[in-house]
């Protein structure tokens, strides 16, 4: 009878090889008996909201604006519009599909992408929003929303992840020194590479500044006098233009960026101020630290 060590780390090479490969299935067997458990108990706790309450999975607040990403901001703004009950998880904010931020739960069922999150839950809810505007208006406004989420939406995060190396944008939020330390070193690359696939990273800053200096142009050209882009009351679009225009109103301190919307285009800056008086009157309380 081999002595019990014998057992536990053999003599043979090929011993040791076969306790090593069953100590790593066995690591391997845990970690996902570990991370179903932990499923399980995160799936409990996303339904015990209750029926018909979205649970809203995203970014942590910030210093100045509710979001980082004007797609959560988006979507939320959303929310409160459509006056569809919600409960926020910060803890979360990837989606386990396509690991996007935001994502929803909603009586078991994720959805993820905020755009196909606006459809489901007007379709879910049968959301009238845009119930004053005719069709033509509808439609002009779509091509508003995708300007806003594809045009100044690259050329913001262009700017704010790589050009800038994220320096304007930690200010505005409340991370850990570590975070604050390595979020440039995975960020900065990250993005590069995706701006230069997406094309707008072939052009030089001053190129892109202008690319979201002439939309700016349009939204206040389009926005004109009116109070908000669906007329006297904020509608669909106005989330998108919301979410993306936040980013310059909040989470670009004394950059050139913020001052297209304080400066050259006011009437933008005015804009931001007036959607978060409309549909955040608690806006102060929910940032990262609170402002009285």
């Amino acid at each position: 009878m081999l002595p019990f060590g014998d057992y536990l780390w053999p003599k043979s090479w090929i011993g040791r090889g076969a306790v090593i490969a069953t100590g790593l299935a066995v690591v391997v067997v845990a970690r996902k008996i570990g991370e179903r458990k932990k499923k399980k108990q995160l799936r409990a706790k996303w339904d015990s909201v209750g029926k018909d309450v979205v649970m809203l999975h995203q970014f942590l607040r910030g210093k100045y604006c509710l979001n980082l990403s004007p797609f959560a901001l988006k979507l939320e703004t959303f929310l409160r519009l459509a006056k569809i009950e919600y409960v926020v998880d910060k803890d979360n904010p990837y989606g386990p599909e396509k690991g996007k931020c935001p994502w929803i739960t909603l009586n078991g069922e994720d959805v993820e992408d905020s755009q196909v999150i606006v459809q489901y839950l007007t379709e879910k809810f049968n959301v009238g929003v845009d119930g004053h505007l005719d069709p033509r208006t509808i439609a002009q406004l779509e091509a508003v929303r995708v300007m806003a989420d594809e045009h100044v939406f690259w050329c913001v995060i262009t700017w704010r992840y790589w050009l800038d190396n994220c320096k304007t944008f930690l200010t505005t939020q409340s991370f850990s020194r570590f975070l604050n330390f390595i979020f440039p070193f995975f960020m900065t690359r990250a993005i590069r590479e995706k701006s230069v696939w997406h094309g707008i990273g072939c052009h030089t800053p001053e190129v892109i500044f202008n690319i979201s200096k002439r939309a700016c142009h349009t939204l206040s050209t389009i926005l004109g006098d009116d109070p908000f882009f669906g007329g006297d009351r904020p509608c669909t679009a106005d989330c998108s233009v919301f979410g993306q225009l936040s980013q310059l109103m909040w989470n670009a301190p004394g950059s050139q960026y913020e001052r297209l919307v304080k400066e050259t285009y006011p009437s933008l800056g005015a804009y931001c101020n007036r959607m978060k008086d409309t549909l955040y009157p608690d806006w102060n309380k929910l940032l990262n630290p609170p402002l009285e």
